[in-house]
This record gives C-alpha cells, structure tokens and sequence, in this order.
C-alpha cells in the first residue's frame, strides 16, 4: 500500500497496515513535503517503524534507540536544515567509529597470525626433521644415469 493521503496517524501506526506500507516515488514524497508536511512525517514514522517491526528481535532495542535519538535531535534542531545537518553528522561519527573498529579488527588480526605462525616456527612443527634454525643447505650431486 502506497500513502495516500487519506490515512490517519492512528491507522499508520496499525502493525497490520504498516506491513503494507512502501516508500511512495520522490513526486509524491515532494508533493507530501510542499502540501502535507504532517502526512509526510506521519508515513516516516511509519516506515521506521516497519523497519523495526521488521529486524531480528536482537536488533530492535538498538534500532528503537536510534530512532529515539533521531527524533530528539530532529525536535531539538531549530530549522529542517539543521535537523539535516545534525543527522549528518551523526551519520559521520558512526561511520568513523566503524572504520576505526574495522582498522583495529584487521590489526589484531595481523597480530594474531603473525604470533601464530612465530610460535608454530618457535615449537618446531614446521616438518624440517633437522636443526629448523640451520641457515645452509646441503647440495647434492645428481648421480649420471646412462640408458
């Protein structure tokens, strides 16, 4: 079910009609911003809510959360640009904080394969049957096989 204007708050909040519900196309998202800015609120929350509705039930408190800071710092934002540039941002500092967590998962990985393979080296399973720290190499002649 695609918005159509005659939905009220109450309905939009139904679990039953918000698992119908889809993302209308940009005209009609434009046109709800210009004519029905109530109407366009009520559908995003809506939406997020489906969302939430939606996701495993281990992520639900964290999705809600989200969506309580959100609406505080749209509510808070003293102009809808503001409202945009806070999310924004907050967009930013959550990306930031997940490239820094990627970069020391694949430090500590590097770490952990590097003492791994030291400590493999260290205990002598590394199938050399003599000395493992011997730097030279024996050469052995191939012996001359006539047919």
């Amino acid at each position: 079910m695609s918005y159509d204007g005659k939905h009220t708050n109450s309905n939009l909040t139904d679990f039953a009609e918000r698992q119908k519900l889809t993302l209308p196309d940009f005209d009609t998202l434009r046109m709800m911003a210009k004519n029905d800015p109530e109407g366009l609120e009520n559908l995003r929350i809506a939406l997020c809510n489906k969302v939430i509705d939606e996701a495993p039930d281990h992520a639900k408190p964290r999705l809600k959360g989200l969506m309580f800071q959100i609406n505080s710092r749209r509510s808070l934002a003293a102009s809808e640009l503001e409202a945009c540039e806070e999310l924004s941002s907050m967009m930013q500092e959550s990306l930031q904080r997940m490239q820094s967590m990627l970069k020391d998962l694949r430090s500590m990985q590097s770490e952990s394969i590097l003492l791994s393979t030291r400590r493999f080296h260290e205990n002598g399973n590394n199938n050399f049957e003599e000395d493992p720290k011997k730097t030279t190499a024996d050469i052995l002649p191939f012996r001359h096989i006539s047919h």
